[in-house]
């Protein structure tokens, strides 16, 4: 990859990036919020929810924006402004329900900014593009650790309405300039069908894109659950303590982190499909032993496999759905992604809970082994030529 193609890559991710910094305003500052506000437990939950809900639905339709308009360096702009405006309009909010609708405008940025930066990363970088969307995930990791801990600080000396309006600055200047100034070559072929049409012919009946689909969303539902039932099992059964829970999420949340930029890497070098399997499978074996490893080394060894070998599939996943399906239906393709990820990642924690009432915690952890391992098998039923 020349030097001067590293702009959008770089651009791209510093936007990625600054869009998950916003978590922090669910993980950090929202029980602030909910306890000066006098929020019972059921709104302050509700308030995730509905952004959560929102940014789910607006997955698709962002993607058929990207496509219908090739604007998708605008859109990416916009997304961010929407966020960083949530941000700043909330800390007007004087009760409950306004602060709902915030939420959910921050949720329709959030929702939006996927479909369009992953199609700009996959369009830009055909030649390297899991290398390329591991950049991306690695982003999105990095404002999730300078998240908790700036909020936590600007709240140890200022107000939540102080911060929610300082932490308003990053969405909306990057939004801006992202918007302004880093135009992009969208160069795919209108096709002159209806997109839903095309949505139907060249996504949901294409076997390979399908098969891609089952695949992200099985990788997905073990990620769920997994994010849920580590810290119980850790906690509740172990009986660690919550700083030597967090340790072992740390661990997991750190290897996720680094590992997508050299999944991507290798698999532009070996293909998806071999790294899809093995990783799927090498995953799911980790979760199975998962409860009979001991604390200490052996168990943090399994969590940052864990973090390797799960977390790290994503962009590999994307960039083989991308290489199967039209270049014109980047966007649509993206937001079809993700909307199952999200519309269908609940079911896999509450199959979890209720294994875990039935039988205990350590077997409800290695019964979320199932989900990647049904992700390594889905490839070899749906794509047994493309494998071979």
């Amino acid at each position: 990859m020349p030097v001067t193609s590293w702009n959008r890559l770089v651009t791209t991710a510093v936007a990625h990036t600054t869009e998950h910094l916003y978590l922090g305003v669910v993980t950090v500052v929202l029980p602030v919020i909910a306890a000066s506000m006098g929020f019972s437990m059921a709104q302050a939950g509700s308030l995730v929810s509905l952004r959560s809900l929102v940014s789910g639905f607006s997955n698709l339709p962002s993607g058929f924006l990207a496509d219908m308009t090739k604007r998708r360096s605008l859109f990416l702009g916009l997304c961010l402004i929407l966020i960083g405006s949530a941000s700043l309009l909330m800390s007007f909010a004087p009760s409950y329900w306004p602060l709902l609708v915030f939420m959910a405008i921050g949720g329709i940025g959030a929702g939006g900014f996927h479909p369009q930066s992953i199609a700009i990363l996959s369009s830009a970088y055909r030649e390297r593009r899991a290398f390329a969307l591991g950049i991306h995930d690695s982003a999105a990791s990095l404002g999730e650790v300078i998240a908790p801990l700036t909020i936590g600080l600007l709240l140890t000396y200022t107000d939540w309405r102080t911060t929610l309006q300082i932490w308003a600055i990053p969405g909306l200047v990057v939004g801006l300039v992202y918007a302004l100034f880093c135009p992009e070559a969208n160069d795919a072929p209108k096709r002159k069908e209806p997109l839903k049409r095309l949505l139907w012919q060249d996504l949901v009946k294409n076997r390979a894109v399908l098969g891609m689909f089952f695949v992200s969303v099985f990788r997905a539902l073990g990620q769920s659950a997994l994010t849920v039932f580590l810290p119980l099992y850790l906690t509740l059964h172990l009986k660690l303590s919550v700083g030597t829970m967090g340790f072992y999420v740390s661990t997991l949340f750190l290897f996720a982190g680094i590992a997508p930029t050299f999944s991507g890497w290798m698999s532009d070098r070996v293909g998806r499909i071999p790294l899809i399997v093995a990783g799927s499978t090498l995953a799911a074996l980790t979760i199975v032993a998962l409860p009979y490893l001991s604390p200490g080394m052996p168990l943090g060894i399994g969590c940052g496999l864990i973090g390797v070998m799960l977390w790290a599939l994503r962009p590999i996943i994307f960039a083989a759905a991308m290489e199967v399906a039209p270049p014109e239906l980047a966007g649509t393709l993206v937001g079809f992604l993700y909307s199952g990820n999200m519309g269908l990642s609940f079911i896999a924690p509450l199959l979890a809970g209720l294994v875990a009432d039935a039988y205990g915690l350590p077997i409800s952890v290695s019964f979320i082994g199932i989900f990647p391992f049904l992700a390594a098998i889905v490839p070899l039923i749906m794509l047994r030529k493309r494998a071979a």
